[in-house]
């Protein structure tokens, strides 16, 4: 598996050129990718898109982006059928004739057990990694993203959270990212401001782009007010 790219960004930059390209553009499905389950063989057809825009999309602080028009399928399916969890580039199996508009998300619950799951069955690496960061964002969909449900994360949960940031943080290659606003990020959410600042610190501030100066700020005020929920960043 591909490590996630995870510079926000520069995430964000491409966004912004992207948004001028494409907002303008019809979401149109295609043929419905075939994946079968490793463990039982069930087999479901998930989304593609022919086409898409990222009108009304939101970018978030924890390197998450929603845009209704160009959903992206969950990289960890669950089994319909035996309730396992697999990798979803890994188990491809052609495409239907069908369109599909199942992308496979999974609930903050399904991640716990996912990463349970994969914790038993020893994979670790990059996919551990990449696993521990979708763990954090399902997180924040949860508890700070979900206008529905209005509920507090628990002692237990927000433990795990802290946990997977931190296994994240020192499991990524964060050799190449220049300006790691979304280190310093990541500490803030885990309550680690010490570190958070340390972060910060150690970026030139005159070295960053307008846009990732007003990020910068953002990150600072809410570490400085102690704040570690999750924001929505403005573009």
């Amino acid at each position: 598996m591909k490590k996630i790219i995870l510079l926000l960004t520069v995430i964000l930059a491409m966004s912004l050129t992207i948004n001028s390209k494409t907002e303008n553009t019809t979401m149109i499905p295609g043929n419905a990718e075939i994946v079968k389950c490793p463990y039982c063989g069930t087999e479901k057809e998930l989304m593609t898109l022919i086409s898409g825009n990222t009108f009304d999309a939101e970018y978030w602080s924890d390197n998450k982006r929603i845009a209704p028009m160009l959903p992206h399928v969950s990289p960890v399916q669950k089994c319909p059928n035996c309730g396992k969890y697999y990798f979803e580039h890994k188990n491809r199996h052609g495409e239907s004739k069908n369109t599909s508009f199942d992308c496979g998300e999974l609930t903050f619950s399904e991640w716990k057990e996912a990463y349970k799951q994969f914790l038993a069955e020893g994979v670790g690496g990059d996919e551990m990694t990449n696993i521990q960061f979708w763990v954090v964002q399902s997180y924040n969909d949860y508890f700070y993203r979900n206008s529905i449900i209005s509920v507090k994360p628990s002692e237990e949960d927000y433990q795990l959270f802290s946990e997977m940031v931190v296994g994240f943080i020192e499991s990524f290659d964060w050799k190449p990212v220049k300006h790691p606003l979304l280190k310093a990020e990541l500490y803030r959410e885990a309550n680690c401001m010490k570190e958070c600042k340390e972060v910060l610190e150690s970026i030139p501030y005159d070295d960053l782009e307008d846009f990732e100066k007003s990020i910068f700020n953002d990150i600072k005020r809410r570490m400085e007010s102690n704040d570690n929920i999750v924001f929505k960043l403005s573009v």
